[in-house]
C-alpha cells in the first residue's frame, strides 16, 4: 500500500493532532523493520507505529500493539538512550511530499531544551527511519553508501540530506486556475501524466479522479478553454475538501489488499476492485494492516503479463493501421508508374520532380523522381512499390487479424484472472498461458506434471434446476448437453454458464439469475445494461484450432442487465 502525498497530509494532521505534547515513555522494535512508539497522554496513553515491512511503508495509531522481542536492536538501544522521557513537539510533512518529520524535545545540561528528530520517509522500497540531532544523523533503519546512491548518503555521522524534492505546484496551496493553465501547457503529453507532473502530492489515482470530476477524458492530450476552466473548479473543490478533513477511501484489491487510500471517492475502479470508506485516515490504515492477502503469488504477476502483452499489441495494431493505409495507396503507385512510361520521353535524368497528367484520370500529377535514376528506372521504382503495397495488404490483413485475435483472447485470460480464486484456477491459466506461446518457461523449470483442473463453480437453484460456471470450453462442452441453455456476455470476456434442468422448460426466474450471473462474472461487472446471449448449447460451436475459450453461436437471445452485487454474493455464499 502506498500512500499518495496528498492523503499523507491528512495523516500527519491526524498524528499532530494525537500526538504532540505526549511523553515517550517506551520504545520496542516489534520487527528489523519497525519502530513501536508508546507515548504517555494527559488523559491516556497510546503508541506510534512505523511499520516498514516489505514494499509498502506504513505510519499510524495501531489498534492493536505488536508483540516484541526480547532482545532488542542496536537501534533500539539507541532510541531509547536518546529519546525516551522526551515530548513530541512538533510533526509535520516536508511540502506535498512523503516525508513526515517527528520533532522530540528533551531537557539537556544546564536545563537547556535539545531538539532531536525523527524522520519517516514513506517512499516506497527506499523507505527509511532516520534520527538526527542538529542536522546530523546519529542511526537510521537502512543505511545507503556511495556505492548505493549517488545523490546521498545515510551513515551515522553523516549530515542529513533530505530526498530530492519534487518539482511542481503544490496543488493545496496554489491557485487552481495557475495548476489548471501549468496542465493546458503541456501539450503533448496525456492529461493524467500531464496534472502528475505539473503538481506535487498526487498520483495516477488522484488525478484520474480530478480529470472525471471536470467531465475531461484522462488520456486525452490537450485542454479545451473551457476544460480547463472545469479542471480549475474541480481543484479548487479538493482543497476546500482537504480543509474539512474529509473521509478517505480505501482500495481493495482482488487478492484482499488495500492497494493505496484516497482523499476523492472513485468514479472509476480496475476491474475486481472494491471501495470501503472511514471518516478518517487511521482507522483506513488499521483496515488495511489487519487485512489477510489472498494467497495466489501467481496471479499478480500473470495479471502484469497480461496487461503488457495486451499493450504491446495494441501498439503494434495501430503500426499495422498504418501500414495498411499505405499499402492502401498501391494503385497510385501504378498509375504514376505507368504516366511516367507514357510520359518517358519529356523527362531525362537529373529531374527530382515531373509535373505530368495522369493518362487514367487526366488529374494533374506532382511526380517525385530520384535524380540518379533514368526516367525508365524511375518508373521501375514506382512498379516495384506498387507490387510491395499489393503484397503488403494481403501480409498485413493477416497480422492484423491474428493481432486483434489475439487482443481478444487477453481479453478473456484477464476476465479469468479477474474471477480466480483458487490456486488451480490461477495455474490452469498459467498452463494456457504457457501453451498459447504467450508465458516461456525456461529450461529445467519446465514441468510435465499435468495440472489438476479447477471444478466449476456449480449452483442448486431448485431441486430440479442447478447452474455451472467455468472459464473454460469444459463447462460448454463437457457438462453442457444439447438442449442445455448457455450463457455468455455479448462481444465481452466472461465466464460460460449452462443452465440444466428436469423442467420441461426452465422457468424465466431460472434464466435471469443465469443472465445476471453471466454479467457479474465477466469484464463488464462493474457496468450497467450489460447484453448477455444465450442459445441451446447445441448452437455453440468452436472452430477447429481455436484458442480456448473461443465459440461461435447462433439462434441467441440477447438479455440485458445490472448485476444486483449484493444478492449475487449472497446467492453464491
Amino acid at each position: 500500500m502506498n500512500l499518495e502525498a496528498l492523503t499523507l497530509k491528512l495523516l500527519t494532521d491526524h498524528l499532530a493532532e494525537e500526538l504532540v505534547g505526549g511523553k515517550i515513555y517506551k520504545i520496542y522494535m516489534p520487527s528489523p523493520s519497525a519502530l513501536l512508539l508508546q507515548i504517555r497522554r494527559d488523559r491516556d496513553t497510546t503508541a506510534l507505529l512505523a511499520d516498514f515491512n516489505g514494499g509498502s511503508p506504513a505510519l499510524y495509531i495501531p489498534d492493536k500493539l505488536p508483540e516484541n522481542p526480547e532482545v532488542p536492536p542496536a537501534l533500539c538501544m539507541l532510541l531509547r538512550k536518546h529519546l525516551e522521557e522526551g515530548r513530541i513537539a512538533k510533526i509535520s510533512q516536508s511540502g506535498l511530499d512523503r516525508v513526515i518529520t517527528m520533532e522530540v524535545d528533551l531537557l539537556g545540561a544546564s536545563s537547556r531544551i535539545i531538539t532531536k528528530k525523527i524522520i519517516f520517509e514513506l517512499t516506497g522500497k527506499n523507505s527509511n527511519i532516520i534520527f538526527l540531532q542538529e542536522g546530523i544523523i546519529l542511526d537510521s533503519l537502512k543505511h545507503v553508501n556511495a556505492a548505493q546512491s549517488s545523490y546521498r548518503t545515510i551513515l551515522p555521522g553523516k549530515e542529513y540530506l533530505a530526498p530530492p524534492p519534487q518539482e511542481g505546484l503544490n496543488l493545496l496551496t496554489e491557485s487552481p486556475q495557475a495548476i489548471a493553465a501549468a496542465v493546458a501547457r503541456k501539450a503533448a503529453a496525456n492529461l493524467t501524466k500531464a496534472l502528475i507532473s505539473t503538481t506535487t502530492g498526487i498520483g495516477k489515482f488522484t488525478a484520474v479522479e480530478l480529470l472525471l470530476r471536470a467531465d475531461i477524458l484522462p488520456n486525452k492530450v490537450g485542454l479545451t478553454y473551457e476544460e480547463e476552466q472545469r479542471l480549475a473548479q474541480a481543484i479548487s473543490q479538493l482543497q476546500a475538501s482537504m480543509q474539512q478533513k474529509p473521509p478517505v477511501q480505501a482500495l481493495i484489491s482482488r487478492t484482499n489488499q488495500v492497494k493505496t487510500i484516497l482523499v476523492l471517492p472513485p468514479q472509476q475502479l480496475e476491474e475486481g476492485m472494491q471501495v470501503r470508506q472511514f471518516e478518517q485516515i487511521n482507522a483506513a490504515i488499521n483496515f488495511a494492516a489487519g487485512l489477510q492477502p489472498i494467497q495466489l503469488p501467481q496471479h499478480e504477476q500473470l495479471h502484469k503479463l497480461v496487461a503488457g502483452e495486451s499493450a504491446k499489441l495494441t501498439k503494434k495494431l495501430q503500426a499495422l493501421q498504418q501500414d495498411l493505409a499505405t499499402a492502401a495507396r498501391a494503385d497510385e503507385q501504378r498509375a504514376i508508374a505507368d504516366t511516367l512510361m507514357a510520359n518517358i520521353y519529356q523527362l531525362h535524368k537529373g529531374q527530382s520532380q515531373a509535373q505530368l497528367y495522369s493518362i487514367y484520370d487526366g488529374s494533374e500529377l506532382q511526380v517525385q523522381l530520384e535524380p540518379m535514376l533514368t526516367p525508365v528506372e524511375n518508373a521501375q521504382a514506382y512498379y516495384k512499390r506498387y507490387n510491395k503495397y499489393k503484397r503488403a495488404q494481403t501480409e498485413v490483413q493477416l497480422q492484423l487479424n491474428a493481432t486483434r485475435e489475439m487482443l481478444d483472447y487477453l481479453d478473456s485470460i484477464e476476465a479469468s484472472l479477474m474471477t480466480a480464486t483458487t490456486k488451480g484456477e490461477i495455474a490452469e491459466i498459467n498452463q494456457e498461458l504457457i501453451a498459447a506461446g504467450i508465458l516461456k518457461v525456461q529450461g529445467k523449470k519446465k514441468s510435465r506434471m499435468p495440472v489438476q483442473k479447477s471444478q466449476p463453480l456449480h449452483l442448486k437453484l431448485t431441486p430440479d434446476t442447478e447452474l455451472y460456471i467455468g472459464k473454460n470450453d469444459y463447462v460448454t462442452f463437457k457438462l453442457g448437453g444439447p438442449h442445455d441453455l448457455w450463457f455468455h456476455t455479448k462481444d465481452i470476456p466472461g465466464s460460460h454458464i449452462i443452465l440444466k434442468t428436469s423442467l420441461p422448460q426452465p422457468r424465466q426466474e431460472d434464466i435471469a439469475v443465469a443472465v445476471q450471473l453471466a454479467a457479474y462474472f465477466s469484464k463488464a461487472h462493474t457496468g450497467s445494461n450489460i447484453p448477455v446471449d444465450c442459445t441451446q448449447r447445441r448452437y455453440v460451436k468452436k472452430p477447429s484450432g481455436s484458442k480456448p475459450g473461443f465459440v461461435i453461436f447462433t439462434n441467441q437471445t440477447t438479455y440485458y442487465t445490472t448485476p444486483d452485487t449484493a444478492y449475487l454474493e449472497n446467492l453464491l455464499k
